[in-house]
């Protein structure tokens, strides 16, 4: 297999999974175009968190980004009035994100970014989203398959042994003061992405951010096939949250949506729901983005403390056995490894601040 192909071999794959679609649907009875029909909202919030995110790293972690306040402060003074005019009409939550996101856009018109580099970020957020969106149905064309919970038992026992005796349910139940704080970190990780997008098309390099979009894919069919042979759903499966808990009901939908898939005869239109436990695809993509965006140490290592944190917050949610975390690591390597095998580094001699294409008037 020659470099290029390797460096390419997402395309492929994906192409494979998106030709395999049809016959797979038709064997097992799922419709296909519904699932499909409903991205628009879901790919919008994706874009408005991943902006929060990637002018918080971008401020606070790119070396010159706040020269241009020295020469002209009184845009301060409209980021000011901007945010307690949001949190008033949204709320303190919404209204500090809604500001921020305004703050991004207004911020990037000021200092003259590049905005066809950002409209060019689309084609690779659109890539991904439709990639993982084939994964999804191939998740629920396995649970038709075989039941979703079949190694959940020995999933548990190996965490036994690694916890030394221990369970993922008896950690998390000695941490319930961290169920809402682990809720917004887990929930952040849609952000992570967008903003390695966001940073790798601004800096110009937009197969850079083809190839990290790849590479998560790559994971998720790599994800596919450790799922058909060792189908699990996770611990909560013992055990639930409390159920004020947005995490409560989704896993419970979870756990009743593959029962009627396993069950079901004739025809139906599978729920959105994900069911791979093992390996974690959760700590796989935060991963893979922290890698690409080496070039910027700053903001490289807050998303691997990120990582660190979200291990411990999937624990917390009851998401996955720490087995699977071990295995997502080990699945996000050897994608990384089999995408960029081959692929240019990235140029150490380009300024940080001037890389991101932001500007700085």
């Amino acid at each position: 297999m020659t470099i290029i192909s390797r460096r390419n071999i997402h395309y492929y794959l994906t192409a494979l999974f998106c030709m395999l679609l049809a016959p797979a649907a038709c064997y097992a009875r799922l419709l296909v175009l519904p699932f499909f029909s409903t991205g628009g909202e879901f790919l919008f919030n994706w874009i408005f968190q991943s902006i929060i995110w990637a002018a918080v790293l971008y401020q606070f972690c790119v070396p010159g980004a706040w020269i241009p306040y020295r020469s002209n402060s009184s845009r301060l003074v409209l980021i000011a009035l901007l945010g307690i005019g949001m949190i008033v009409e949204f709320g303190p939550m919404v209204g500090v994100e809604v500001a921020v996101a305004g703050f991004a856009i207004v911020e990037f018109y000021f200092r003259r970014g590049d905005w066809k580099r950002a409209a060019g970020a689309l084609l690779p957020w659109l890539y991904l989203a439709a990639g993982i969106s084939v994964a999804l149905f191939f998740s629920s064309i396995i649970v038709t398959l075989r039941p979703c919970t079949e190694y959940d038992a020995a999933l548990g026992r190996l965490d036994s042994l690694l916890l030394f005796g221990n369970s993922v349910i008896h950690l998390s139940s000695q941490c319930t003061s961290l169920y809402i704080p682990a809720e917004y970190i887990y929930y952040s990780i849609g952000g992570v992405m967008g903003t390695a997008i966001l940073f790798l098309c601004l800096s110009g390099d937009r197969r850079a951010a083809f190839q990290m979009c790849g590479t998560i894919l790559t994971a998720y069919y790599i994800s596919l096939v450790v799922f058909f042979i060792f189908p699990a759903q996770g611990p909560f499966i013992a055990a639930g949250l409390p159920p004020k808990l947005l995490t409560a009901s989704m896993q419970s939908a979870s756990l009743h949506n593959a029962t009627v898939l396993y069950h079901h005869r004739g025809w139906i239109h599978p729920p959105s729901a994900y069911y791979v436990a093992f390996p974690s695809l959760h700590i796989v993509q935060p991963l893979i983005a922290a890698w690409f965006l080496r070039r910027w140490r700053a903001v490289s290592a807050v998303l691997y403390a990120y990582c660190v944190l979200l291990a411990g917050a999937i624990i917390v949610l009851r998401w996955h056995y720490v087995a699977d975390i071990l295995g997502g690591l080990a699945v996000a390597a050897l994608s990384a490894a089999i995408v960029s095998a081959g692929s240019r580094s990235f140029s150490a001699s380009v300024e940080e601040g001037a890389s991101v294409r932001a500007g700085s008037q």
